[in-house]
């Protein structure tokens, strides 16, 4: 007997078993509906000035979340959309398979985006829901890795000098293992000094990153003083003699040529993209050598964009730091995603003590992710993305 023929019969056999196996899919569950919920304020904690004189709150509950139904019961939730794209979306969804990403996903991206609240916030929902109906976490239906990441703590305020040498020492003592500062106050001297406080108050072995916000065109944009390339070269040698491990957007986001030859000065770490989108714009980010660290921004562009750019960039070399997120129901996906990921040291967080601490946006959550001693959030265990909205805060009819 000839092994082909061996084959072929095996083949023919397996065919006709398979064939007796009932169809897969035939009781997969199918979108019934899509909705918004609005979430009650349980308190208001008080509000405080950004680096550019914005105000800015804390706040117990408030919002909204979207929500993704099933014919199964099981609901998916994500952050809160424009209610204007609520029809598309029904005609679009309602009726398909939640499985059906690589369809759903390029559908999505079709639609306008309305800053953080448009298609990426329905595509979290739909991988929540997806991991619910495999009773799976996203990090586990994604590939696994990590149970634990390390945030450090993004901060937004400008303030003074020894105000902000003063947060990190608090930050260090409280396990965190980074900060990260806005470095946008009117002179280099004074950009210097804030890094100068800040080693001097927590020491050479702990994380700072900088962020001079200069992606823009005008003051407004960049978050202050708008930089030159000599501004920020110096900036950048100068962060650099003091092991800062990254500076963030130095200069204007599409100008590719003078952040490569940046890039080309110094040996400490670039990062910029978070008002970026698509592959494109990363991938001529990192081939051209402007950043080391692509930082993308899934309230825009989505799960899906974000594991193929972190993919991208790990295959060149780089790392992968997305940006905030929205601080609830993004972040917790940006914590599934990155666990995933060899090329992700951090997950950023907002964290301003007191009143814009990192607590008051995760308590909308019966179990929210909480800072260990050595430093650390755990992964949430729960199917889906692993969270559970307080129900006292749900807005009744």
């Amino acid at each position: 007997m000839n092994l082909n023929s061996l084959r072929r019969r095996d083949f023919i056999k397996g065919a006709a078993a398979f064939s007796a196996l009932p169809l897969l899919g035939a009781s997969r569950a199918k979108i019934t509906d899509i909705r918004i919920q609005r979430l009650k304020v349980a308190k208001e904690v008080g509000t405080y000035p950004d680096w550019v004189g914005g105000t800015r709150f804390g706040r117990v509950g408030g919002g909204a979340i979207l929500e993704v139904l099933t014919d199964q019961g099981v609901t998916g939730i994500g952050p809160d959309v424009d209610a204007a794209l609520l029809p598309r979306l029904k005609m679009m969804l309602v009726g398909g398979d939640p499985f059906d990403m690589a369809a759903h996903v390029p559908r999505l991206a079709a639609l306008p985006t309305t800053g953080f609240r448009g298609p990426a916030s329905v595509e979290i929902a739909l991988w929540d829901l997806c991991g619910k109906l495999t009773n799976q976490p996203l990090y586990k239906l994604w590939g696994g890795g990590r149970d634990k990441v390390p945030p450090y703590s993004s901060q937004l305020r400008l303030s003074t000098i020894e105000e902000r040498a003063d947060q990190a020492a608090k930050m260090k003592a409280e396990g965190w293992q980074g900060i990260k500062y806005r470095c946008s106050f009117p002179t280099l001297k004074e950009d210097i000094k804030l890094v100068e406080a800040a080693r001097k108050a927590v020491g050479d072995d702990w994380v700072i990153t900088c962020d001079g916000n200069k992606a823009g065109l005008t003051p407004l944009a960049t978050r202050g003083v708008v930089w030159d390339f000599s501004r920020a070269a110096a900036t950048a040698r100068a962060y650099q003699e003091m092991n800062v491990f990254w500076l963030e957007e130095p200069l204007y986001r599409y100008d590719l040529a003078g952040l490569a030859e940046l890039n080309r000065q110094v040996t400490m770490n670039l990062a910029g993209g978070e008002g970026n989108h698509g592959l494109h714009e990363f991938r001529d980010y990192l081939v051209q050598g402007c950043f080391d660290i692509v930082q993308p921004e899934i309230m825009s562009e989505g799960p899906t964009m974000l594991r193929r750019i972190a993919a991208l960039a790990d295959g060149l070399g780089k790392m992968c730091i997305p940006h905030v997120g929205d601080m609830r129901l993004g972040t917790i996906c940006d914590l599934h995603l990155i666990a995933t990921w060899t090329n992700c040291p951090y997950i950023e967080v907002f964290n301003d003590a007191p009143v814009g601490d990192y607590t008051y946006p995760f308590s909308i959550f019966e179990e929210p992710p909480v800072l260990d001693k050595q430093g650390y959030f755990s992964l949430p265990q729960g199917p889906g993305l692993g969270m559970t909205i307080r129900k006292e805060l749900y807005e009744t009819a």
